[in-house]
């Protein structure tokens, strides 16, 4: 299950530019890669901020400013004017259903019965009907991952492979992750995008939109990867998609190896033995620093 070809990845630079809230650096990036920030931005925009200084005052009409005129805001503002505790309800009636009947996907409260497939649907949606087919997904893949003990799987889904969808998928996946943090922990949902096609490219936007989550999101990728060797296709995945957040996050990827390095130890130590393949390798994490 090979990744999209050419996907653009949020680079060092826009990250720390979104780490800082730097209005004058984000000014600076190009349309390709403003555009895969606009969630976060446009949630700046609009919601209520905690700062009420004269100088975010002035940071947020830069903002407005810089958004003005990207026609991809437009849908983002209509995703942030749905009811989210309401969908929020739905969501939990679902996952109660689920785990009543065993972790079947056979009845659903947030989508009711497709009448194409789902690439078909979200193009001809309304913003709430595009949240809850996603957010239907993506419980399903995180109920799976949750019931799975453990064993690596890779989940299908057309929703997270179509290229022509996958920005708005991006945005919507966002979105919902910042809207429902207590239904969508971020380390859960970073742990379920390794299970589908692009899931490192989405787990880099996702947490490029929430900058403060770098370091949570990359101990859960080393912690759930204990169980699995480096050299298994779950293990090359994770490791990948720690490669590509440290590329991202570069001033933080000596404090990554050294987490890897330190919970590969303790689980040697915990075995008594050493084996021959570690559970969580980090030889080819990245290359030694120059």
């Amino acid at each position: 299950m090979a990744d999209s070809p050419g996907l653009q990845f949020v680079s060092s630079y826009a990250f720390e530019a979104m780490q800082k809230v730097d209005v004058v650096r984000l000014a600076a990036l190009s349309d390709p890669e403003l555009r895969l920030l606009l969630p976060c931005l446009v949630r700046m925009a609009l919601c209520a901020p905690a700062d009420q200084s004269q100088s975010w005052a002035q940071d947020k009409k830069l903002i407005l400013r810089l958004l003005s005129g990207v026609e991809a805001v437009n849908s983002i503002v209509a995703l942030l004017s749905v009811d989210f505790h309401a969908l929020e309800q739905d969501a939990r009636k679902e996952q109660q259903l689920r785990h009543k009947a065993g972790g079947s996907n056979g009845e659903s409260i947030l989508v009711s019965q497709l009448q194409h497939g789902l690439t078909l649907e979200f193009e001809h949606s309304d913003p709430l009907r595009r949240l809850r087919l996603t957010l239907s997904e993506l419980l399903a893949i995180i109920n799976k991952v949750a019931d799975s003990n453990g064993e690596f799987f890779l989940k299908s889904s057309e929703l997270f492979e179509s290229p022509v969808y996958l920005d708005e998928v991006a945005d919507v996946l966002c979105i919902l992750q910042a809207e429902l943090p207590s239904l969508l922990p971020i380390v859960d949902v970073a742990e379920a995008l390794l299970h589908v096609r692009n899931g490192e490219w989405f787990m880099c936007l996702l947490v490029a939109n929430v900058p403060d989550s770098f370091s949570e999101v990359c101990r859960g990728l080393i912690k759930n990867g204990e169980r699995q060797d480096e050299e298994s296709v779950g293990g090359r995945r994770r490791t990948e998609a720690l490669r590509q957040l440290c590329q991202m996050n570069p001033s933080q990827a000596l404090n990554i190896r050294a987490m890897v390095v330190s919970r590969t130890v303790n689980i040697i130590s915990r075995l008594h033995t050493e084996p021959q393949k570690p559970p969580f390798n980090c030889k080819n994490f990245f290359h030694e620093p120059g």
